[in-house]
């Protein structure tokens, strides 16, 4: 039976390495079958794990009704996780629990997750402030997020087109908590590129550039 895999992007023949079988019945005739599976993938050797359901009338004639889970949950509508090694363990758990409310079709959870990485970076990097500028014209001090976005800037930490791009993010956020508006799945979608690549640029990035240089040198 083929299941969708996440590495091959498309559903595969699977192998069953191993196998456990649990059958219930009842009084009238119902019965239902679940097979625990830990399967390979033929084109690209991943091992996940399968759950396959089968829920059965005796009298049907054979009439059954089957359903397949996969763990880690995947399918199209599945955004895999980036493992992001060396990036700050707070954020790599707020990005980890915001893809898996994506994955569960949470809206409202992701758009708060989503802001909530954003504020993880700040405090990351020590920025508590920022200045911005008032709807009159006047440059003053923000300790709120726009400020705090602001002061990634300020440092450094951002390009002005990656600080436009975190302050839509932050919008976003803010109807999900405060509004409770749910974000639509391309929203949410485009968010998720968008802090996946500020993510890369402030973390990723410099380490690989300090690893090429250091082959160089070497």
């Amino acid at each position: 039976m083929k299941s969708y895999c996440s590495n091959c992007n498309k559903p595969t023949n699977q192998k069953v390495l191993k196998e456990v079988v649990r059958k219930t019945k009842d009084e009238v005739g119902w019965w239902d079958e679940s097979r625990f599976q830990i399967i390979k993938c033929g084109g690209c050797d991943e091992i996940t794990f399968r759950k396959l359901y089968d829920d059965i009338y005796r009298y049907s004639e054979g009439d059954t009704e089957s359903k397949q889970e996969l763990f880690p949950n995947r399918g199209m509508h599945i955004r895999p996780r980036q493992s992001y090694r060396g990036v700050p363990f707070k954020i790599r758990i707020i990005y980890d629990e915001t893809i898996d409310t994506f994955n569960s079709f949470m809206p409202i959870l992701c758009g708060i997750g989503v802001r909530a990485i954003v504020e993880s970076i700040c405090q990351d990097k020590n920025i508590n402030e920022g200045k911005v500028m008032s709807s009159n014209g006047k440059e003053h001090v923000s300790k709120n997020l726009d400020g705090k976005i602001s002061g990634l800037l300020q440092r450094g930490f951002l390009t002005p087109h990656n600080a436009d791009t975190l302050h839509e993010l932050r919008f976003l956020g803010n109807k999900a908590a405060h509004e409770i508006k749910p974000p639509t799945i391309e929203e949410l979608g485009i968010a998720i590129d968008i802090i996946e690549n500020i993510i890369e640029n402030i973390y990723l990035l410099t380490r690989k550039a300090e690893s090429l240089k250091a082959r160089r040198v070497k």
